[in-house]
């Protein structure tokens, strides 16, 4: 990889972390010497079920699918794309095994950090510390807004809710992962886009 490439993506990432919490140069570059760089294949399973979250990955380019089983199928949970972060944060935090997995949607070019470098870095650094707490924070957030659709909202408005919400899902997932996430048969998600429509 070009010196250049990565010097962009570090600045990309930088610009990331910084949407959820100010953090110094000197912070950045000793959050920089913890992370590697890795390609995934499509497909790669990076978490699975059972096993216990090590890392916490940057997506600079691609998308990470987190799905769970139930009952033989794969219920999508989450999708994470470019300049999103992704890891299962209760496996992460309590070191618990995971109900989620994280498989490559496509080949994917990521950043990641060990559980271990990562916390002993940000429980000695007060300001990374805050960090670490604001991006586990933005992950729950989003977990509990897609647990929300299926408490409070009809397959329709699931579909309304995302659409205006999540735009770019309709363009970046395969409907039949879509319609998984939403909690439908694709035949209904089809149905619903033709009202939309």
């Amino acid at each position: 990889m070009q010196a250049y490439d990565k010097h962009q993506k570090l600045l990309r990432y930088k610009k990331k972390l910084e949407s959820l919490a100010r953090i110094s140069k000197k912070d950045f570059d000793q959050l920089c010497s913890i992370m590697h760089e890795r390609d995934l294949k499509k497909g790669e399973v990076i978490l699975k079920e059972g096993q216990i979250c090590k890392c916490y990955y940057y997506i600079n380019n691609g998308s990470i699918r987190g799905f769970e089983i139930h009952e033989g199928k794969e219920i999508n949970i989450n999708f994470y794309f470019e300049e999103d972060l992704a890891c299962n944060f209760r496996s992460f935090i309590r070191q618990s095994p995971s109900s989620l997995n994280l498989v490559a949607a496509e080949n994917c070019k990521v950043f990641y950090v060990s559980r271990s470098d990562a916390i002993e870095l940000f429980l000695n650094n007060n300001s990374l510390h805050f960090l670490l707490f604001r991006f586990f924070e933005e992950l729950y957030l989003k977990e509990e807004e897609h647990s929300s659709m299926f408490k409070l909202m009809s397959p329709a408005q699931r579909y309304k809710h995302t659409l205006d919400n999540h735009p770019n899902y309709f363009q970046q997932v395969p409907l039949t992962h879509l319609a998984s996430y939403l909690g439908m048969s694709r035949e209904t998600l089809n149905r619903i886009r033709k009202n939309f429509q």
